[in-house]
């Protein structure tokens, strides 16, 4: 399908955007919810543009979008019935399986292929890994969340004691770098739209990824096992969707600047800045594309072995669960 800048601007002018979950009873049969674990940034590309520009309507589909306030909280609402299914770090997902409360959730699609998350510190006096970590203070964004989670598994890659590192939360923004010229931290984890506009604003900083540690995937779609059978056809159709507005972005079939407008009608603070958004953008769709475009929204067994070896390693995940147990690609296969 060929999409162009008309027909782009006018499904964002006309498309359909429900601001809060409704609960799955009260749903339509064509109707599905997604809750986010953040406010909108221009990671949720594959939600955001997917609903602007039309191609959810396309597939006869009502897609309610939240807003969360952490993983945790997104888990929260799919568990409890509260949303169809919730867009979440792949090691919150699998952390969550771990545990008995979580055991009949499952992703059934990877949507970052690699980590989002950078680790920030200066360059006069930078932390390049987790063996530069030992007995200082790490920014995170929250406690127990992905940002913590992947600190641990990164000190575990490295054998590096997890108690002699503070943690501090710390917000996602390049604010953060003041709190370290100030002595309060050594480093913190941020997006990776907080990476772009500190690389771009010419500050001294000294930033790497964390998948330069510990390869994971990045964000996955997660829900409850019997939520998704019940609802596979929309599943089927929700993934179709996605997975058609991506690949039109990838190959270049939509321009960057007629996605950001499709966008607009999110006002996400990072997209005021039309140079900067250009940049965030084209970092954030490299990522769904990291292990290659033949494994655009595929769970990769490699890249979610490595992650759960390595969260098992540190105790975050039981020593005996199966791939089956995490996830799924009926989905992404019967495309």
């Amino acid at each position: 399908m060929t999409v162009n800048r008309r027909k782009v601007l006018a499904a964002s002018a006309a498309g359909m955007f429900l601001a809060s979950v409704r609960p799955l009873g009260a749903q339509s049969q064509d109707a599905l919810s997604i809750v986010l674990p953040t406010h909108f940034i221009l990671a949720f590309i594959d939600v955001l543009f997917a609903q602007a520009a039309g191609y959810f309507e396309r597939e006869g589909l009502q897609v309610g979008i939240e807003e969360g306030r952490g993983s945790s909280m997104a888990l929260q609402q799919a568990l409890g019935g509260n949303a169809t299914i919730a867009r979440i770090g792949a090691v919150d997902h699998i952390r969550a399986v771990g545990q008995p409360a979580g055991r009949d959730l499952v992703a059934f699609g990877t949507v970052q292929q690699t980590s989002p998350w950078f680790v920030v510190s200066l360059q006069d006096k930078p932390v390049t890994g987790p063996q530069d970590m030992a007995d200082r203070t790490i920014g995170i964004q929250s406690v127990g969340g992905t940002t913590e989670t992947l600190l641990d598994i990164m000190l575990a890659a490295r054998g590096i004691d997890r108690a002699g590192v503070q943690r501090v939360v710390v917000g996602n923004s390049p604010a953060g770098v003041d709190l370290i010229r100030q002595g309060r931290i050594d480093a913190y984890l941020v997006t990776a739209s907080i990476a772009v506009a500190l690389r771009k604003s010419g500050q001294p900083v000294h930033v790497w990824n964390t998948d330069e540690v510990a390869p994971t995937p990045g964000f996955c779609y997660s829900g409850k096992r019997n939520v998704i059978e019940r609802h596979g056809a929309l599943i089927q159709r929700y993934v179709r969707a996605v997975r058609t507005a991506m690949l039109d972005l990838i190959d270049g079939k939509v321009a960057v600047a007629d996605a950001l407008k499709a966008m607009e009608r999110y006002d996400m603070a990072e997209a005021r800045n039309s140079e900067l958004a250009a940049a965030i953008y084209k970092e954030n769709v490299a990522f769904l594309v990291a292990d290659g475009r033949e494994n655009l929204l595929r769970n990769v067994p490699g890249r979610w072995q490595s992650a759960y070896d390595l969260m098992v390693s540190c105790g975050l995940a039981p020593p005996n669960l199966k791939q089956e147990d995490l996830y799924t690609n009926r989905f992404i296969d019967a495309l």
